[in-house]
C-alpha cells in the first residue's frame, strides 16, 4: 500500500494511532484557522520579535524554549523549566487577539483521542513543560525528533510514540514543503549524522516512500517525528511561520505535549 496523507476536518483516534505506528505519512486539517486569525497571529509574532538559534544553519528563528536545547546537564534541565513559565506567558500574550493556539490544538487532539490531554509534567518535580514553539524556518535539514533518545532521563523519555504538529500561519510564495520519509530512526543511524550539524546523510532515506506537504496558511498538519523529515527551501518576500509542538504517547495511554 502507498504511504498516504489523509486530509480531514475531523481528526480521529484511529488516525493518531496510524501516525504513531508510521502506517500513514501525515494527517492534514485544512482551514483549521481562518485567514483573519492567521493574520492576527503573525502580527502578534512580529510585534514581539524573533530570536534565532545560535550556530544553526540554515538559520531558524523561534519564540519559546525547547527541551532539546537543555538536554545536556541537570543544571540545563532546571533552566528549561524556569524558562517554560515565562515562555507560556509570552505565547499567551502574543496570541491575545486570537486565543491561545496551543490550547485549541490540545482540545482538538483530546476530542479525537477520547480522553483528557495536556502538557507534559516532569514526574520528580511536577513542573510543567513548555509547548507551542513559534518558528521561522525557511529551510531545515534532514533530521528526526525522538524523546526516547533525546531525553532518556526526562519524563518524556518514557514515550512509546511521538508525533509533531504544525499550524502554518504564513507561507512563502515559493517552496517550503515538508518532506516526511517512511524511515523511522534507529540508533545505528547516529553514525550518519553530519559532523557539526543536526542534519543526517541523505543515504539513510534513499529509495524510501515519502509524503510531500505544501500547506496553505491556516492548515494544521500531524506526522510522526521519529520519521526522518526535512523542509525544502522557501522563497518569496514573506517567511514561513509556524507554531508547533510534539505529542507523546505515555505508558498510561495519555497524550502529552511539549516543545
Amino acid at each position: 500500500m502507498t504511504w498516504e496523507t489523509i486530509k480531514t476536518q475531523t481528526l480521529t483516534r484511529d488516525m493518531l494511532l496510524a501516525l504513531a505506528n508510521s502506517e500513514i505519512g501525515a494527517v492534514r486539517v485544512p482551514n483549521f484557522l481562518s485567514p483573519e486569525v492567521c493574520k492576527l497571529a503573525v502580527q502578534g509574532i512580529q510585534a514581539h520579535g524573533i530570536d534565532y538559534y545560535e550556530n544553526v544553519f540554515p538559520r531558524i528563528g523561534r519564540i519559546g524554549t525547547t527541551q532539546f536545547e537543555h538536554r545536556f546537564s541537570p543544571e540545563k534541565k532546571k533552566e528549561y523549566f524556569v524558562k517554560a513559565v515565562t515562555a507560556h506567558a509570552t505565547r499567551k500574550d502574543i496570541f491575545k487577539d486570537t486565543g491561545d493556539l496551543l490550547s485549541k490544538v490540545v482540545d482538538y487532539v483530546g476530542d479525537a483521542w477520547g480522553r483528557k490531554t495536556g502538557l507534559a509534567i516532569e514526574d520528580d518535580t511536577q513542573e510543567q513543560y513548555f509547548a507551542g514553539l513559534i518558528r521561522v524556518i525557511n529551510k531545515a535539514l534532514l533530521h528526526l525528533d525522538w524523546a526516547q533518545f533525546d531525553a532518556p532521563e526526562w519524563t518524556i523519555g518514557k514515550i512509546s510514540a511521538q508525533l509533531a504538529w504544525n499550524i502554518y500561519l504564513q507561507m512563502g510564495s515559493e517552496g517550503g514543503a515538508t518532506i516526511v520519509y517512511r524511515r523511522l530512526w534507529q540508533e545505528p543511524d547516529e553514525a550518519h549524522q553530519v559532523p557539526n550539524s543536526y542534519g543526517y546523510d541523505h543515504s539513510l532515506i534513499e529509495g524510501c516512500d515519502f509524503v510531500e506537504i505544501l500547506p496553505e496558511p491556516g492548515e494544521l498538519v500531524f506526522f510522526n517525528s521519529r520519521n526522518f523529515h526535512r523542509v525544502e527551501a522557501t522563497g518569496g518576500e514573506v517567511e514561513r511561520v509556524t507554531i508547533s509542538s510534539f505529542i507523546g504517547l505515555m505508558p498510561n495511554n495519555e497524550l502529552v505535549f511539549w516543545s
